[in-house]
């Protein structure tokens, strides 16, 4: 019985350690309407490149749209909507401060 414990409670801790580092890929759609050509599409991928575990951002400009694929082990939705507001976009429930706003071109406002 010691040694069928001794072989056994190794093998089961490795295991149970094994499972907590998965890939945690998570997608989400942020609605943009000031997303309406490709220079807007560039600053906000601009934007977003400090924020880390984005893998993929998809941008929709007929339906101001953004996709964004990311690991939700290392990034996490409100730092992806703040460099978005930061950049001077607005979200449905987050307004992008109207001075980020200046720093718009004109037509992206």
């Amino acid at each position: 019985m010691k040694t069928l414990l001794k072989k056994w409670l190794p093998l089961t801790a490795l295991l149970l350690l094994a499972g907590c580092f998965r890939n945690d890929i998570r997608t989400e759609t942020f609605q943009i309407k000031q997303l309406r050509s490709q220079d807007s599409a560039a600053r906000i991928a601009q934007a977003l490149r400090p924020v880390s575990g984005i893998k993929e951002l998809r941008p929709d400009l007929e339906k101001h749209t953004l996709t964004v694929v990311f690991n939700g082990l290392e990034g996490y939705i409100k730092n992806i909507e703040y460099a978005i507001v930061k950049a001077g976009f607005d979200l449905p429930n987050w307004p992008a401060d109207p001075a980020d706003k200046a720093k718009l071109p004109e037509d992206m406002r």
